[in-house]
């Protein structure tokens, strides 16, 4: 379930899903997982996901991103009460058929659409907001919860995080990581979480992975917390293991 192997131009590629956990700060505990691809050629040497997506096909691509959402949906078949994030690639944003398709998916495996995130990251900013506006209005109207993802390294605006209405934000590993030695990071994360994104939306720290980083991070005991200091990525066994299922 969590492995896949695909064939391009003759040429195989084996698929791995794993999961990154995602800890809440206040109780130090998992209460969601972000699903990644890990892509590795015939040799078994990684390739970046990115840079897989930007030469790979649109129909590769959306096999990889039906993979991911199928383990999606197992998983959430085999743990109840946690939500999984899952990044819908760009070139298939805009795609409403694409969209229902992962609706009608819910349905079929009798998963509540309301426990799987939507994550959007670059396509925000390269996209006409009137074009990103009736996606993301679609993907909520099936009850998809949606989370902008790497918040803090691109041009998004306040505006558009209240246009938007995203239940979760993620900070970005830049702008989080080193934040104890870098009094200019440490006081645009202030600003970010006190002043631009709008009340009751889910913030999440991403690239935590020192413990001085994390210390000034306590004063948010409502935020999520991924990074390296807790844990690196999960294979589906671990994860079993981790969670007792």
């Amino acid at each position: 379930m969590n492995i896949t192997t695909l064939e391009i131009a003759g040429k195989k590629l084996s698929v791995n899903a794993e999961f990154n956990p995602v800890m809440h700060l206040s109780g130090k505990n998992i209460f969601r997982y972000e699903v990644l691809a890990k892509i590795y050629n015939a040799k078994d040497r990684w390739l970046p996901v990115e840079q897989s997506f930007d030469i790979l096909e649109r129909e590769t691509i959306k096999a990889v991103s039906d993979f991911l959402f199928e383990t999606v949906c197992e998983l959430l078949k085999m743990k109840e009460g946690i939500t999984v994030s899952f990044k819908l690639p760009a070139q298939l944003m805009n795609d409403m058929a694409y969209l229902a398709s992962l609706y009608q998916r819910c349905g079929h495996h009798h998963i509540a659409p309301q426990r799987i995130e939507i994550e959007i990251g670059k396509w925000l900013t390269d996209t006409p907001h009137r074009d990103c506006q009736a996606f993301l209005e679609q993907a909520r109207t099936y009850g998809f919860m949606l989370l902008l993802d790497n918040f803090g390294s691109l041009d998004e605006s306040a505006d558009s995080l209240r246009l938007f209405r995203f239940d979760t934000i993620k900070l970005a590993r830049t702008l989080i990581y080193g934040i104890a030695t870098s009094p200019a990071k440490l006081s645009t994360l202030h600003n970010l979480i006190d002043k631009v994104i709008p009340p009751g939306t889910h913030v999440i720290c991403e690239g935590v992975e020192r413990s001085s980083d994390l210390a000034l991070l306590s004063r948010y005991s409502h935020i999520g917390i991924e990074g390296y200091i807790f844990s690196r990525p999960l294979t589906f066994s671990q994860l079993r293991l981790l969670e007792g299922f």
